[in-house]
């Protein structure tokens, strides 16, 4: 089965015709993949770009949420606090869970526990702690202000006004 010339060169149009519509649709993909390939650029960028945002947040979040009233709480519990706190951060970690700031433990990420009962993040608790003998509240009780009672700021006694010294009768000791 010889071919003929006709034949061939009718085969070879044919081939070259689809050569041609592959190069094209090569040359189409290849468009598409770059264009796709700066998109992903651009979506990683912005993703970037809101990650940066999302962590800035948290922080701020957290720095409203957790970290000043943990700074209130140590001002006010503690002559030091900025000792306390560092102290606190080696024991504890302050998380907000259901809406409520819990402390809990640095090595397990359990809530802190006195005698077997959840210690909540409140002052008198805190202040209680310190009074106890276990390890962790030897550390803090040198630094913890346990009672507001000082006697400082009492109200100072004033005497009413009554009648003068020079009014009332001299008492008169001895023989008359």
């Amino acid at each position: 089965m010889d071919k003929t010339q006709e034949q061939l060169e009718a085969e070879l149009a044919t081939i070259k015709a689809e050569l041609e519509t592959l190069k094209a649709t090569h040359g189409e993909v290849l468009t598409k993949s770059q264009s796709r390939k700066s998109k992903i650029a651009e979506l990683e960028a912005a993703n970037a770009d809101f990650q940066a945002k999302l962590t800035a947040a948290n922080d701020t979040i957290r720095q409203v949420t957790i970290d000043g009233p943990v700074r209130q709480m140590c001002e006010s519990i503690s002559t030091a606090p900025e000792l306390f706190q560092e102290q606190l951060s080696k024991y504890f970690k302050v998380e907000l869970i259901d809406g409520k700031l819990t402390l809990l433990s640095v090595a397990d990420s359990k809530p802190g526990m006195k005698n077997g009962k959840s210690l909540p993040f409140e002052r008198d608790a805190l202040a209680k702690f310190t009074d106890g003998d276990d390890a962790r509240a030897k550390a803090f009780r040198v630094l913890t202000i346990t009672s507001r009672a000082s006697g400082g700021n009492a109200a100072s006694v004033t005497r009413k006004a009554g009648p003068s010294d020079t009014t009332k009768p001299a008492i008169k000791f001895g023989l008359r």
